[in-house]
């Protein structure tokens, strides 16, 4: 297929997604743009603004909000990663298999990667870690898969530190930067000197951000602490682990096309390593990011999986090229055929998926439906979902109409966005619910019950929200889970009053507003 062509059929793909550009941001976006506006502020992840998430994502929001506070800076962002990124698979596919396996790469990453395809338009993994880290790593790969000088090293260095704290997991990927120098000019100890040096830039500074802040306990009790237990509970024992790491990328591949594709990629590239080792570096890439996808647990949530798209990918493209340009022309047919039926009729109707979810969102720029109408499609009580888009942008109105800038207001649940949409601020650092239902870290009387009721008590909020359904059946829902709890419940009814205001949640005014 001409060069031209593939250009093209990029550049329309890319053109694909510019309609999720209208789309509201997750519950996890929610999440780190609150922090992110905390930042801006002045205040500290984990020590004002609690979440489990390593810092390097809420920078990333502050950044974003600084640049846009409208929710279509997080699709926005998502958008431009996706051009990045298949601009470098590009390069790497180059240099791999020539410049036809560039642009089948950068063509399969847009194409079977776009959220579009995930359930209610990819809302919950646009902009997510794994979307910035697919950037870093990749651009790191490149790096040490070109020419060898001391500069591109520790820039491939700093790339990696950025994807560590971006999620700590990630720092596995600093072996498929040693691969790619091992298997296209040779790895030595100058080389690993030069990027450990490198990737220890972001790490070290961020440390010093949260020494000086005093938050050092705080980020290890979040970032790790938290996480080991959050990925424990999905695993029995560690043959559990391993179990699923075995498991999970066969079952991705029945439910994913891009899984398919880069898993039928990286069993050719497998056996074509042995005559050319620079080929065994999308699979060592692919593999690395199946034990990083593994470590996060086995919840088998969609943003997890992301990280790895660029690998497959890249892995399906060069594969694809190396192995059919062998092939007799009606043998090479016969295989795009097989492949492209697979790729269609792979996971549950995924195309016309595509098509619906992009004909939603330009309804919804032609003016053919109203926002709420758009908006009450992203989950909610409705759909069974924890998130709604249209809850989080009513309850935010409501916040923002009947209290003050200056003051607090306290949303126990998992609609963080209520405080981004109110331009208000969390009367407690534990402003979504899980950390404490689960009674993490008990034994300091700053986390759990105990912990947000001494917020609560010191920093009285103007209103108090109960989600009413979120997170059962893992464990029990907020409001439940609020008003079963003495500490609480006897200082809210003991200062507050029940108003209403937006279904599915269950609000208290402060007495005497």
């Amino acid at each position: 297929m001409p060069t031209r062509l593939l250009l093209a059929l990029i550049a329309a793909l890319l053109i694909l997604r510019l309609p999720s550009l209208v789309q509201p941001m997750g519950a996890d976006q929610g999440l780190y743009a609150y922090v992110g506006e905390r930042i801006l502020h002045g205040e500290l992840a984990y020590r004002d603004a609690w979440d489990q998430k390593p810092p390097g994502i809420h920078y990333v929001y502050a950044a974003l909000r600084a640049v846009s506070t409208r929710d279509a800076i997080v699709p926005a962002a998502d958008l431009v990663c996706a051009a990045i990124v298949a601009a470098l698979l590009w390069v790497l596919g180059a240099r791999l298999g020539g410049p036809a396996a560039g642009a089948v790469s950068a063509v399969l990453f847009l194409l079977l990667s776009d959220p579009s395809f995930a359930r209610y338009g990819g809302v919950r993994i646009r902009a997510q870690c794994e979307t910035f880290i697919g950037v870093a790593v990749t651009a790191a790969v490149v790096l040490g898969a070109g020419r060898k000088t001391a500069w591109k090293l520790a820039a491939a260095g700093v790339l990696l530190g950025a994807a560590f704290v971006l999620k700590y997991n990630a720092g596995l990927y600093a072996l498929v930067v040693m691969a790619a120098l091992a298997t296209s000019g040779g790895l030595v100890l100058a080389d690993l000197a030069w990027i450990a040096a490198g990737a220890a830039i972001v790490p070290a500074a961020l440390l010093v951000v949260f020494w000086r802040g005093g938050a050092l306990g705080d980020l290890y009790q979040a970032t790790i602490a938290y996480n080991v237990l959050y990925s424990g509970q999905t695993y029995a024992s560690r043959w559990d682990m391993a179990a699923y790491l075995l498991r999970f990328p066969v079952e991705h591949a029945r439910l994913d096309a891009l899984w398919l594709v880069g898993g039928l990629g990286c069993a050719v590239l497998a056996i074509a390593g042995f005559w050319r080792r620079a080929l065994w570096m999308p699979v060592a890439w692919a593999a690395t990011a199946c034990v990083s996808i593994a470590i996060n647990g086995s919840r088998n949530l969609p943003q997890y999986f992301v990280q790895a798209a660029p690998a497959l990918a890249l892995a399906g493209g060069v594969a694809g090229v190396v192995a059919l340009r062998r092939l007799p022309a009606i043998l090479r047919w016969a295989v795009v055929l097989i492949v492209a039926v697979g790729v269609w009729r792979v996971g549950d109707d995924p195309f016309p998926k595509l098509a619906r979810n992009v004909l939603h969102d330009t309804q919804y720029i032609a003016r053919r439906i109203d926002r709420r109408e758009y908006l009450a499609r992203y989950g909610g009580a409705r759909a069974g979902e924890k998130y709604s888009a249209l809850d989080g942008v009513d309850l935010g109105a409501f916040l923002a109409s009947h209290t003050r800038a200056d003051e607090t207001v306290y949303v126990f649940g998992y609609t963080p966005a209520a405080y981004v949409y109110a331009n208000r601020r969390s009367a407690s650092r534990f402003f979504w619910s899980r950390p404490v239902i689960v009674d993490f870290n008990r034994r300091d009387p700053r986390y759990g019950v105990n912990g947000l009721a001494a917020d609560l008590r010191r920093l009285p909020p103007a209103y108090v929200v109960l989600q009413e359904r979120d997170w059962s059946p893992d464990v029990e829902d907020s409001a439940p889970f609020f008003l079963s709890q003495p500490a609480l419940s006897a200082w809210l009814h003991a200062g507050y009053h029940s108003v209403p205001a937006v279904n599915g949640f269950i609000t208290f005014e402060r007495n005497g507003r």
